[in-house]
């Protein structure tokens, strides 16, 4: 069975086509359209491509303020190079993601055959790669792509240590780093640190010249995080989401990422965070993942107890704010992988003659057909679901807005919030060394872009009959104008329609009007 192991870097490179294959095929138009978040992050690159200086003007800052929630700035730094051959576009901002999902997988390749064997390193990387928590998340542009990727590879390098222990500076470094990537990142690896010094502390003492630079190494770049982190700017994306202070609501949500259905059946209840219908992992895994803790139990060596102790701690950052995210909690992510390659490597050694060749040839077809029907739902249908929550369109209505000779552009905030104040410079491809000099701050809501200004049309007293209005074009039955055009006709005036963009289900999302006086 899984005779692959005999030709590994034929077997892995095929692992890793496939890896990339599923992370980059439609990458520029699936997820149908681009979030906020998505086009801050690139946008930030963008800036810091052109100018040295944030999207806030700010000078090669560690933290980027972004809409006011100060995020890592790890992956928008890595990001540049890919925005500079890419350009400013949903493909040039999704592409860092797909490259560093690819790379992860390549890393828990070597990970899980430096825990076990080398089979049980391919198999790992394969689970990995068909993934739909990771893959998901290796398409779109959110910076926790980074956590699983990094944190994979300083626990690499610790191990690599046994052999030769300088390798424990730089793991040190590493993990001190991940921190940089993503909020849960913070809670998380502190915590793991701590259990695996606890796990592996003879080893440790044996070397304790290199575990003495590691600490070192990792204090001084850890310690100037923590001041950050409990200073008002660190503290303000935890202000923005809430933290549980209710013991009981905290325990429930932990629980909540061990059930059955956020694992393996339902998932994230956000349509942001996974595809209708598809958990982060597949039902077939379930006995899989079962059978793989249980014999792991047997496992000589502390590998073990290092497995365990990241299946222990990594719900604990999400459960202090919310049940059942799969991106405070995609560092998991490997670990499910390893755990499901370890398992059948062990089903493997376990069958003999005619049972091996029938469990092979099963798994295959398992396998085939769970990945068929994913990129099915992912490539067909999914483009189809939730159109809204990736602003699907709005990138059109924005560019074809900014092609025309209006000397004005308002764009109504019921058009997503203010928030999407992002969206114009992403679009536009605004300058960003012009954009700096708008000083615009969502907080203090200085939102004017020069043409473009973002307007709460309620509290507009008088409509500029030569200005382009962006406004929500999603309507009901007993307001068929929406919001927007229940608050112009209130006001005495009344739309000339200039243009509009469809959705893949035919849905007009936003359109341009002008607006004049009724007569």
């Amino acid at each position: 069975m899984l005779k692959f192991e005999k030709f590994p870097i034929y077997s892995l490179i095929i692992v890793l086509t496939l890896t990339f294959l599923l992370r980059v095929l439609f990458l520029g138009t699936i997820p149908n359209g681009l979030f906020t978040d998505e086009a801050s992050n690139a946008y930030d690159a963008y800036s810091i491509l052109h100018t040295l200086r944030d999207q806030y003007g700010e000078f090669l800052p560690r933290y980027f303020k972004s809409a006011n929630d100060y995020r890592e700035g790890l992956y928008m730094y890595l990001m540049v190079p890919f925005i500079k051959i890419f350009g400013l576009n949903p493909f040039g901002a999704r592409i860092t993601s797909a490259v560093i999902g690819t790379l992860t997988v390549f890393i828990v390749y070597h990970l899980a055959k430096e825990i076990f064997n080398q089979k049980v390193g391919l198999l790992s990387a394969l689970f990995l790669a068909i993934l739909p928590w990771h893959i998901h998340f290796s398409r779109v542009t959110f910076r926790a792509i980074l956590v699983p990727c990094l944190f994979c590879l300083a626990l690499l390098l610790f191990y690599k240590s046994f052999k030769h222990p300088k390798w424990l500076v730089v793991s040190s470094f590493l993990f001190a780093i991940s921190i940089y990537t993503y909020n849960s990142a913070r809670v998380f690896v502190p915590l793991f640190l701590l259990g695996l010094a606890a796990i592996y502390w003879e080893h440790l003492w044996k070397n304790r010249y290199y575990t003495i630079c590691s600490f070192i190494t990792f204090s001084i770049l850890f310690i100037p995080q923590l001041i950050y982190q409990l200073s008002p700017e660190g503290m303000a994306r935890a202000n923005t989401v809430g933290i549980h202070t209710d013991f009981n609501k905290i325990v429930s949500d932990y629980f909540s990422y061990f059930s059955f259905d956020f694992l393996f059946f339902e998932g994230d209840p956000s349509p942001r965070h996974k595809i209708n219908n598809v958990a982060g992992l597949y039902s077939f895994q379930i006995p899989l993942v079962l059978l793989g803790f249980l014999l792991l139990i047997k496992e000589k060596g502390y590998q073990k107890w290092v497995l365990y102790l990241w299946l222990i701690l990594y719900p604990i950052p999400a459960a202090f704010i919310s049940p059942e995210s799969a991106v405070r909690t995609l560092v998991v992510t490997p670990l499910f992988a390893i755990i499901s390659g370890y398992a059948v490597g062990k089903i493997a050694d376990f069958s003999q003659g005619v049972w091996k060749q029938l469990f092979t040839f099963l798994l295959i077809g398992v396998i085939f057909a769970n990945l068929v029907i994913y990129s099915q739902r992912y490539v067909f249908d999914y483009p189809r679901w939730h159109t809204d929550v990736w602003l699907s369109t709005l990138g059109e209505t924005i560019s074809y807005a900014d092609k025309t000779s209006y000397e004005c552009i308002i764009y109504s905030d019921h058009v997503y919030g203010s928030y999407a104040y992002i969206m114009i410079p992403f679009f536009t491809k605004m300058p960003p060394s012009q954009y700096h000099q708008y000083g615009v701050d969502i907080v203090q809501s200085k939102l004017d872009m020069g043409r473009w200004k973002i307007k709460d049309l309620e509290k507009l007293e008088t409509f500029n009959s030569h200005c382009l209005y962006v406004l929500y074009g999603e309507s009901n039955t007993d307001n068929p104008k929406g919001e927007d055009g229940a608050i112009i006709d209130n006001k005495g005036y009344q739309e000339k329609f200039i243009h509009s963009f469809k959705d893949i289900n035919d849905v007009e999302r936003y359109r341009l009007v002008e607006i004049e006086k009724k007569t």
